[in-house]
């Protein structure tokens, strides 16, 4: 079940799993930030930068509740836009993890951002990271426009 506020400040991601033998578990993502769509106006300091850089990341936390059995868990990230409008393609929208200075090239397809064994209240329960984006700029190719991209975040729990 997937549950979106566009342009809210808060989403929520959650899963309900039937794990087996009737063991249940309730597994939540909350987005906070306005993950549905990235929107920049860039400024001509940003073309001569190069980039627009989002500065506020959007923090994800999962947090479990019901059953204890042990889950992995991992959070993809992936536009459902190929591009960012004015035919700039969506690789030119990068995102990072708070915790690692390499950009990723946004794509069409789940792309995992982290990935985490859980138990629930011991081991990662809860857990959080944040989301950075900027978009790549260019003076030759990219004319003056207002960029858009709808995120889409994904939550994938698995039983060991």
């Amino acid at each position: 079940m997937v549950a979106r506020r566009g342009g809210g400040a808060v989403a929520a991601v959650a899963a309900l799993l039937a794990l087996g033998r009737g063991a249940a578990a309730q597994v939540t993502m909350t987005l906070t930030q306005t993950p549905n769509v990235f929107l920049a106006s860039p400024t001509v300091a940003d073309y001569n930068a190069g980039v627009v850089v989002n500065p506020i990341g959007i923090l994800f936390t999962i947090t479990l509740a019901g059953g204890s059995a042990n889950r992995t868990t991992t959070v993809a990230i992936r536009s459902s836009s190929a591009t960012l409008g004015g035919g700039k393609p969506i690789g030119d929208l990068e995102w990072r993890r708070a915790d690692l200075v390499a950009w990723n090239a946004m794509t069409t397809t789940d792309a995992a951002v982290e990935s985490r064994p859980v138990r629930k209240n011991t081991l990662n329960d809860p857990w959080s990271n944040q989301v950075f984006l900027r978009i790549l700029l260019n003076w030759a190719s990219d004319p003056p426009a207002t960029y858009t991209a709808p995120i889409v975040f994904t939550l994938t729990v698995t039983t060991p």
